[in-house]
């Protein structure tokens, strides 16, 4: 084909005709071109893709930076050229040791305050009670000992009675909410109660409309705190006696009084007269059944209201109630070979 254009071109100035032997074929210069395309992509392709790993490789054959003098950036602070980057040392650093959360310390318990021998001997000799939970007294409201029921209730609502005689109701009257009333049994949820102004007037009623509950609560809360304020009442007083007289800490501590004789049973015959002033209630609040040891201490002076010189008994006692158990001792005072007074041990407080 190209020999035909050659023929059909005319002669060029000179005289000569240019043949296309001259010229390199067409498509030759496609395939050059095409593969020329072809690299100029993948060095591009390259330079972006790996230019952090080539421009090294450049800078080490070109022996310099690939930025010229008149690429560089100039701030706008000053002209001063910065400081050449530091170069890298051949010794490695030592890595930087971070700071570790420290673990979280347990705070250390309080010192516990070392109680004296006074305190502890008044803890011994006057120890808290052991209250029964209100609860377990009147099994869960299942079964209130009698001695556990308040002297009167209220009514929330008016009650109707019947007056019975001979199995027979020959009367009613109805009794206004708030009046007193008698109680006289719980049986399940229901309460009877009797008219105060005609016992013989009664009738059962729903507990829950009454204030028997709220009342035995009301009862066993004072008693708790009548019980608590007692002990330390007491403990405060052989505080201040004890301040007083530093002697008489051998006694609340247990310590034998001179002369007195080991706990007895009871059967020594110097101890009958202290059993029959317990059986004649002479002692308040305890009973010659609630006696556990008696304590003979033979001649000592006392003080207070007895203030002079007996014999002495130590009575250790265990009082029974319904709230529970509390132990307590009294010491009689005989003259005579009779009772004449009962004092607390330490306080010397009249019974």
């Amino acid at each position: 084909m190209w020999r035909l254009r050659a023929a059909c071109n005319p002669p060029s100035q000179g005289g000569r005709v240019a043949f296309g032997g001259d010229s390199p074929p067409t498509h030759t210069m496609k395939g050059f071109f095409t593969t020329f395309l072809v690299v100029c992509a993948v060095l591009a392709a390259a330079w972006f893709g790996y230019e952090p790993y080539l421009k090294p490789l450049i800078d080490r054959i070109g022996g310099g930076s690939s930025l010229s003098d008149d690429n560089k950036v100039i701030t706008k602070s000053t002209g001063t050229p910065t400081a050449p980057p530091v170069k890298p040392s051949s010794v490695p650093a030592k890595p930087a040791v971070l700071p570790t959360a420290s673990a979280p310390t347990t705070p250390a318990p309080a010192p516990v305050a070392t109680k004296s021998e006074l305190e502890l001997a008044l803890e011994a000799k006057y120890p808290l009670p052991e209250i029964l939970p209100l609860l377990t007294i009147v099994d869960q409201w299942r079964n209130v000992p009698p001695n556990a029921y308040p002297p009167e209730v209220t009514a929330k609502e008016t009650i109707p009675f019947q007056l019975i005689i001979n199995g027979q109701a020959v009367g009613s009257s109805n009794v206004a909410p708030g009046t007193p009333l008698k109680p006289v049994r719980l049986t399940g949820d229901q309460l009877t109660v009797a008219s105060l102004a005609n016992p013989g007037m009664s009738t059962q009623i729903a507990v829950g409309k009454t204030d028997f509950v709220e009342r035995i609560e009301a009862r066993y809360a004072q008693f708790v705190a009548a019980k608590l304020k007692d002990v330390e009442v007491k403990r405060e007083r052989a505080r201040q006696i004890i301040a007083a007289d530093p002697a008489r800490l051998a006694v609340l501590t247990g310590k034998p009084v001179p002369g007195a004789a080991p706990v007895s049973d009871g059967s020594d015959p110097r101890i009958a007269p202290v059993k029959e002033s317990l059986r004649k209630g002479e002692a308040a609040s305890v009973t010659l059944e609630e006696a556990k040891s008696f304590q003979w201490n033979g001649s000592e002076k006392v003080g207070g209201e007895y203030a002079g010189s007996y014999d002495t008994v130590t009575v250790h006692f265990e009082v029974a109630t319904i709230f529970g158990r509390f132990p307590t001792e009294y010491k009689a005072l005989l003259r005579g070979g009779k009772v004449v007074g009962w004092i607390d041990p330490i306080s010397e407080d009249r019974i």
